[in-house]
């Protein structure tokens, strides 16, 4: 039997898909918007588009993925199965490192887009923190972006994983602002009401201190910003970040500061974890019952979680939370469940996480979320 050729095997796809055009249903919207971007992918690749972006990231960027992708997505509608339901992004798109805030009955969420759909960031470059906002976390409404990147500032190449806290009733936007040789740092953005924000003026603020490296002239780690204001208005940072072991290599860590200003930092060192050996990324850290609680990403492996009685130091390893999905190898150690946040909306408590499937698409997802009695955790269905 004859071979099809692409454009046998695209057209039919295509074909398949239209009449979903016509449905106007989110899943089905959100479903068919997908596809189209994996099949515009897979044509422009099949045309001898390039899949190496600037650092060569390449897991899945072949024409069968994508159209292997798309075909199951089509098959699923056909089914009358909505195969993204539970999964949140703008339509077309993707979400990956984001912060949560609760608004009275709503849940505000500032995130980033990681590329376009079949393609890296280091292709299409992230180049705004957006913003939408939910009351059942299930349907979302998107509203206007809340900082983007600027050529006469630091960030005049991308911005990264916002982390947004409130104190004394003003909101500040944590971000990394990346310049065009990948030497990223902390900057600051205000906002009053959580749709209007000014970026601080003197920015960057944060920047790893003697027990790391930095250079405006290289990639540096200094990302993921997440900020924790404890019950005497105290605040801390985390950060991903690398600093120097025994031997003078630099290894991943956790880069803490403190402040009580929320704009001038005060360094507090860097952590490494024995779990983490590869990266550690997307800190996250929430109190519960007088202890410290700290989530991130251990690349390679998933969403780990640490436990202390000080905001600083101490942290007791509690295990890997949230696994790669069984039979799950990421070629890139990032591309696992990553980016979690744990927060309590309306009375239950959540957890969030993005996983990166091969060919690049990544989408929000939340879980509920339980504390055991003995200060583990677990979690239980995803929210749809």
């Amino acid at each position: 039997m004859r071979e099809k050729s692409f454009f046998e095997i695209y057209l039919n796809l295509r074909t398949r898909l239209a009449k979903f055009k016509l449905k106007e249903d989110n899943e089905t919207k959100k479903t068919v918007a997908a596809t189209l971007a994996l099949l515009h992918r897979a044509e422009t690749v099949n045309a001898g588009a390039s899949v190496e972006g600037r650092f060569n990231f390449v897991e899945g960027h072949t024409v069968e993925n994508y159209l292997s992708r798309a075909d199951n997505y089509i098959s699923a509608l056909e089914k009358g199965e909505y195969p993204l339901r539970g999964k949140y992004a703008e339509v077309g798109s993707q979400v990956s490192d984001h912060s949560f805030v609760v608004k009275g009955d709503e849940l505000h969420l500032i995130y980033i887009r990681g590329g376009d759909i079949g393609f890296e960031w280091d292709m299409h470059p992230i180049d705004t923190v957006d913003h939408s906002v939910t009351t059942d976390l299930v349907n979302w409404t998107r509203l206007p972006c809340a900082v983007t990147t600027d050529i006469d500032m630091h960030e005049n190449y991308q911005v990264w994983a916002p982390g947004v806290a409130e104190k004394d009733g003003l909101y500040y936007l944590y971000y990394t602002g990346v310049n065009s040789n990948v030497a990223q740092a902390i900057c600051l953005a205000t906002s009053k009401d959580l749709i209007t924000w000014e970026k601080y003026e003197k920015n960057p603020i944060v920047f790893p201190g003697e027990w790391g490296e930095w250079s405006a002239d290289k990639w540096s780690d200094c990302r993921d910003p997440m900020v924790f204001v404890d019950d005497d208005g105290m605040a801390y940072m985390y950060f991903c970040t690398a600093k120097f072991d025994g031997s003078g290599k630099l290894i991943p860590a956790l880069g803490v500061a403190s402040s009580n200003d929320m704009i001038h930092w005060l360094d507090e060192g860097a952590y490494s974890f024995d779990i983490c050996d590869i990266s550690l990324e997307s800190p996250f850290v929430i109190k519960k019952n007088g202890k410290y609680y700290l989530f991130y990403t251990n690349c390679g492996h998933g969403t780990a979680y640490a436990v202390s009685d000080n905001p600083i130091r101490g942290w007791k390893s509690l295990g890997t939370l949230i696994e790669n999905p069984k039979g799950y190898v990421p070629v890139n150690p990032a591309n696992v469940p990553s980016c979690a946040e744990v927060f309590c909306f309306k009375g239950n408590w959540y957890i969030s996480s993005c996983i990166r499937e091969p060919g690049c698409e990544q989408y929000l997802e939340i879980f509920e979320f339980f504390w055991n009695e003995d200060g583990t955790a677990r979690i239980g269905k995803r929210i749809e």
